[in-house]
């Protein structure tokens, strides 16, 4: 059963549910307690993604999964910190414990991801007074960051482009989609967020409404980019439902045909196209065509500044990864070996 949010709100009743939703183990009660808590206290508040509010419940239902079972039996008010310890041990040894998890061990990153979710959790607890926030540290991943989150290739991206290189409305979407993480540096939350409104193509620019951090920019767009997106405009408006202002909408299916594509749709779509290609797995995915779009704009620039700009990155050192990325540049070092 769900608790009213306004049992959330009111400091009275808070506790009182919070204990009551860890006894009777209520993972909906609690997940609703989450949900309140990064709403009006979280870092982001009211303004958290759905992709960062799903993985944190994911997170959460996993860990009540464990914390539950036979073999734990927890009393999730009085978890410490040891207890946590063990449990990222099980999700590195064992994987996940949600039905229909395939029990293969989770990579560093992902279980950064369950602890994040686990620690808000505790944080919810404690802004109801209900439990102790316990300190753990999630494991440390070794692997260099640019080796974990690689650039796309240029003759793998060439091939990508190839690939959607008819004009056909779903096609178009796609390229239009791709070209915008890869060339325009936009994360796929920031993508699916645009409205028609934000493209002003007499400036060659879209503005950004929703980017990390909540923090606005503006994109400027390459003379081709801003036809291609010009074009999709106008073939959009043979599609979309009426009232619908984002730029990306679904073509096909009676659900939501013309209405705005969440992002879970367009990463499935994105690795539909990837395994067509037969890429190698780690390239799969969506980010990684941001990582695309910062090695090329490092390559083009040689300037970790202007490449900061372009991503929305307040930190330079943040962008020193492409620099890293430009593998490019590292086979054309080995091969001048070759010469000497």
């Amino acid at each position: 059963m769900l608790v009213p949010l306004a049992n959330w709100h009111n400091p009275s009743k808070r506790r009182l549910e919070a204990v009551r939703a860890a006894h009777e183990r209520n993972a909906s009660g609690l997940l609703e307690l989450l949900r309140a808590y990064l709403v009006l206290k979280g870092r982001k508040r009211a303004t958290l993604s759905a992709r960062t509010l799903e993985n944190y419940q994911l997170a959460v239902r996993d860990f009540l999964a464990w914390a539950w079972s036979d073999t734990q039996s927890l009393d999730i008010l009085k978890v410490d910190a040891d207890d946590l310890d063990r449990y990222i041990a099980d999700l590195q040894t064992q994987g996940g414990h949600l039905t229909g998890s395939d029990g293969q061990v989770l990579k560093p990153g992902s279980i950064a991801t369950y602890v994040a979710g686990v620690r808000a959790l505790y944080r919810a607890l404690e802004w109801a007074g209900a439990a102790r926030l316990p300190q753990v540290r999630s494991p440390q991943d070794h692997t260099p960051p640019e080796e974990r989150r690689p650039a796309l290739p240029e003759n793998l991206y060439r091939k990508l482009l190839m690939h959607l290189a008819n004009n056909e409305p779903p096609t178009y979407r796609d390229r239009l989609a791709v070209r915008l993480m890869a060339e325009a540096g936009l994360r796929i939350s920031e993508l699916v967020n645009l409205w028609v409104g934000d493209a002003h193509l007499e400036e060659r620019l879209l503005v950004v409404r929703s980017g990390k951090g909540g923090k606005q920019r503006s994109v400027p767009l390459s003379y081709s980019l801003m036809q291609e997106l010009q074009g999709w405009l106008k073939l959009r408006l043979a599609y979309a439902a009426a009232g619908e202002r984002a730029l990306l909408i679904n073509l096909g299916g009676r659900k939501a045909n013309g209405r705005a594509m969440t992002d879970k749709t367009l990463r499935k779509i994105l690795n539909q196209h990837y395994r067509a290609l037969g890429f190698p797995e780690r390239y799969y995915g969506a980010h990684m065509l941001r990582h695309t779009a910062g090695t090329r704009f490092y390559k083009a620039s040689r300037d970790l500044h202007a490449t900061a700009r372009l991503l929305g990155h307040a930190n330079i050192n943040t962008s020193a990864i492409y620099a890293k990325m430009d593998l490019e540049g590292l086979f054309e070092v080995v091969d001048k070996l070759e010469d000497a």
